[in-house]
């Protein structure tokens, strides 16, 4: 059982490989626009931004976050986007809106630990790789993932729709759709948990130097 399961996702990755790549590019793209985005901020803006951290590392130095409510609030973040991407899917539009939604993660990321590194240095440094980079080990491929997974399903329902084919085994390729983001998903699962659990230690070990 194990080994058609292994099977049945290597040949998934090799079918959606082409896609994955191109996501993947989009996602670094948008990593790439968010670290430029830094440099065109005025000082009151920079000021607002370093504001909110610092606030931010206080609030977890006192421990105002409990570890099970930053587990809860991952995985709403992130599994309202998993069921973003699957709806955009199934309804057609997914081809220009699911790329955008993995390009808005990447600039999210981009810009968070670009901003960190030029206004803290070393230490913003630290703090990306400690506090942000474990999560993400697991979120963002996950969510590139199934990303891949909902553009190709969005593509292939246009191919048939165009030869209308749509309604043929409809309700089987949604039900084959859905077991592939939810497998992807458990990625995503994990990378909440580390999020809620072992980031949070790093960054209270690390509020010290950056508050």
């Amino acid at each position: 059982m194990a080994n058609r399961i292994k099977r049945w996702l290597l040949n998934k990755l090799q079918e959606h490989f082409v896609i994955l790549f191109l996501t993947t590019i989009v996602f670094i793209l948008g990593i790439i626009f968010g670290a430029i985005t830094i440099k065109l901020l005025d000082a009151n803006q920079r000021n607002e931004m370093m504001s909110f951290f610092n606030s931010f590392f206080k609030s977890i130095d006192k421990s105002n976050f409990t570890n099970f409510t930053i587990l809860k609030q991952s995985l709403i973040d992130n599994f309202k986007t998993v069921g973003l991407i699957w709806i955009l899917g199934i309804v057609f539009i997914g081809i220009p809106l699911i790329p955008a939604i993995v390009l808005f993660r990447g600039f999210a990321i981009g810009f968070t630990v670009g901003f960190l590194v030029n206004e803290y240095g070393a230490k913003g440094f630290a703090f990306s790789i400690l506090g942000i980079l474990p999560q993400n080990l697991f979120i963002i491929p996950g969510i590139i993932s199934t990303a891949s997974i909902g553009l190709t399903f969005s593509i292939k329902n246009i191919k048939m729709r165009k030869f209308r084919l749509i309604h043929n085994n409809f309700f089987t390729r949604v039900l084959d759709y859905t077991i592939m983001l939810y497998l992807f998903s458990i990625i995503i699962f994990l990378g909440s948990i580390i999020e809620g659990y072992i980031s949070p230690f790093f960054l209270r070990m690390l509020t010290d130097y950056l508050g």
